[in-house]
């Protein structure tokens, strides 16, 4: 990065750090960097996964760590943009699934955002939560029947090492029942979480969804810091609110893009569709992926061909990719893809029919200019 901030200067960037909004939402701006920005909802989420890359505890320098990268980030985009994205074709479809990216955090921040209610009750909740640790164990599925599965099977007497042992397919997983080890607040997905901790010890709960499959998950023993005091919560509140928000906020998105799914009225032809699993979980060249046969088709008559759906399918993570393991997962996968791809279109043409009254009130924020200048972080 450092080879590149020299060139900065040429993009006179206009950068500023905006102040929380009066209700203080989490899907207002942070910064705005030219006419892109980052909102509180997609910071949380990076710094999230930051820390727990880097294993760093949290504080206000390793905060601004993150926010000179993003922003750094920002800008080396845009000099890319304005310079070689004609040139580079790899580079134009990373940076239009960015795109994408941001419009659909937009989506859901829009049709979800005022939804998400904390309580005093809750904030506390959370509190002891951050100050527990947690010794956890699970089963896991990738699909939903393969979790009532398991479910039904301890239900009728088979003991949760033998359900490891035949579910996993991780050596260590199977001979271990499972056990995930201690865990903190953000150390796994927020769904795990928010079943996790109000779990007694060696309580079972229901199946979780998660954003990688399925889980049943068992709390073996915890250790808890009981000396709490007033001031300690009142001083990470801010933060509790902010994680309260992230909690809340995967089960809502789930809902959306269900409801979604189903307003698409998505229809798949089920005999292509086995006949193109075969051939992709095969790892084999064969004209059924690359076929101009309509695979998918939608409510307003738009389709998929086999060859589109193929296409679309290896833009998927190698851990996403994985998954395309049955009939089931691969039907809502591409479900999934279908609504990823729509709803920012559809957010788009709300956002064009806009009244103007309306986008000013989206708008209007209170704007305080970042004393430090520029992209920091150089």
């Amino acid at each position: 990065m450092n080879r590149i901030l020299p060139i900065l200067p040429f993009l006179t960037a206009f950068i500023i750090l905006f102040m929380f909004s009066c209700e203080r939402s989490a899907i207002d701006p942070i910064v705005e960097i030219n006419d892109e920005v980052i909102t509180l909802n997609t910071y949380i989420g990076k710094y999230k996964e930051f820390l727990n890359q880097t294993k760093l505890q949290d504080n206000l320098a390793n905060r601004f760590v993150l926010l000179h990268s993003l922003i750094d980030e920002k800008l080396i985009v845009d000099y890319m943009d304005r310079n070689y994205s004609d040139q580079i074709p790899i580079y134009n479809r990373h940076k239009q699934r960015i795109y994408d990216q941001l419009l659909l955090n937009e989506y859901f921040d829009h049709t979800i955002g005022n939804q998400i209610k904390v309580t005093d009750e809750e904030l506390r909740t959370l509190f002891m939560w951050s100050k527990t640790t947690l010794h956890v164990r699970h089963l896991y599925a990738t699909d939903f029947n393969g979790i009532k599965q398991i479910q039904h099977s301890l239900e009728n007497g088979t003991s949760w090492e033998e359900c490891a042992a035949v579910n996993f397919k991780d050596s260590i997983l199977q001979t271990n029942g499972g056990d995930l080890g201690w865990i903190q607040m953000g150390d796994m997905d927020p769904a795990f979480e928010y079943a996790a901790f109000p779990l007694e010890d060696m309580q079972i709960s229901s199946p979780i969804k998660t954003q990688y499959g399925y889980s049943i998950i068992q709390v073996l023993e915890r250790e808890q810091d009981v000396f709490l005091t007033e001031q300690e919560f009142q001083l990470e509140k801010d933060w509790l609110e902010l994680m309260a928000g992230q909690y809340k906020k995967m089960p809502l998105i789930r809902e959306t893009t269900d409801a979604f799914v189903q307003e698409m009225e998505i229809n798949i032809n089920e005999e292509r569709l086995s006949e193109f699993l075969l051939t992709i979980t095969a790892n084999k060249e064969s004209q059924t992926i690359y076929s101009n046969r309509p695979l998918v088709s939608f409510k307003n008559g738009n389709y998929w061909t086999a060859k589109e759906t193929y296409e679309k399918l290896e833009n998927l993570s190698p851990r996403q990719y994985k998954r395309i393991n049955s009939m089931d997962n691969l039907m809502n996968i591409i479900k999934g893809l279908a609504a990823r791809e729509q709803m920012p279109v559809s957010y788009t043409h709300l956002r064009a029919h806009e009244t103007p009254e309306h986008r000013g009130c989206r708008g209007v924020r209170e704007k305080k200019k970042w004393g430090g200048g520029g992209g920091g972080g150089g």
